[in-house]
């Protein structure tokens, strides 16, 4: 069986974290259909605040494992640690999906969480809109992927991510997926204006980028939400090209790729 970046490896991961980095900040910010925990990991300790999350998806694991290899460098003390966070607190939450992870881990082709919500589709973002759009895209109730949901913030995950998102005032947030090589920007127009000065330069240290969503995935997500929320900048960037899942080889020529977009977005905030 491939390797899959899983539950049980995000819990190796954090544990060998925890035990090399024993003054780093590791946390749950709550639990899924399922039980269990949604991570999170805080790194600095400044009063500009950075949100990064990945795998709202199940298939899109590669996100989780990419941001805890983000996390180690920086706990480590690489890419100029120190000066970039001076000022700056970093959250990460590499795994919002748990249980969604662990349905596409056992290979099915799978997107949703464990009540078969899409859960980048369950925020309040013009929710009804997605909800609206679900009959013509042949979704009709709970499964694999793109259905919304009874109500915004129906599902454990998404009201912990709310949750952690409201207590924190992120001055910044970026939702990690993977498909399509670009940085989502703005929603609908309510995008401050600093949300495309901060894409461009994403963008120009980066191979990705800049676009805009249309259809069903127009509403309803974790960008979507905080951009309509806080009138603050939040990014969706998509790390990959291909047919997800990604393997855990592609892991070496992303990483690079994303990583000076991650360092310009922190710096940026």
């Amino acid at each position: 069986m491939a390797y899959v970046f899983d539950y049980a490896e995000l819990e190796k991961s954090l544990a060998s974290f925890r035990h090399l980095h024993p003054q780093i900040p590791v946390f749950s910010i709550g639990k899924s259909r399922e039980g269990r925990h949604l991570y999170g990991i805080k790194l600095g300790k400044g009063g500009k605040r950075v949100f990064f999350n990945g795998a709202h998806h199940g298939m899109e694991w590669l996100t989780a494992k990419l941001l805890m290899q983000f996390a180690e460098e920086l706990a480590q003390g690489d890419h100029q640690a120190n000066t970039l966070l001076q000022g700056r607190s970093l959250y990460l939450v590499p795994m919002v999906n748990p249980d969604g992870v662990e349905i596409a881990a056992g290979g099915k082709e799978w997107q949703a969480n464990a009540f078969g919500v899409d859960l980048n589709h369950n925020y309040d973002a013009l929710w009804h809109l997605s909800k609206q759009s679900e009959k013509d895209a042949g979704i009709f109730g709970p499964g694999p992927t793109r259905f919304s949901g009874p109500f915004p913030e129906s599902e454990p995950e998404t009201r912990a991510v709310a949750d952690f998102t409201r207590q924190n005032g992120f001055d910044l947030a970026i939702a990690f997926h993977s498909q399509g090589e670009v940085i989502y920007w703005d929603f609908c127009g309510f995008a401050p204006d600093k949300s495309y000065t901060i894409a461009k330069q994403m963008e120009a240290v980066s191979p990705y980028r800049m676009d805009t969503v249309s259809g069903i995935a127009s509403f309803g997500g974790y960008k979507d939400w905080f951009i309509r929320t806080f009138k603050r900048p939040a990014f969706t960037v998509e790390i990959g090209q291909g047919k997800n899942p990604l393997p855990i080889e592609d892991l070496a020529t992303i990483y690079p790729r994303t990583l000076p977009l991650m360092l310009e977005a922190i710096r940026l905030a």
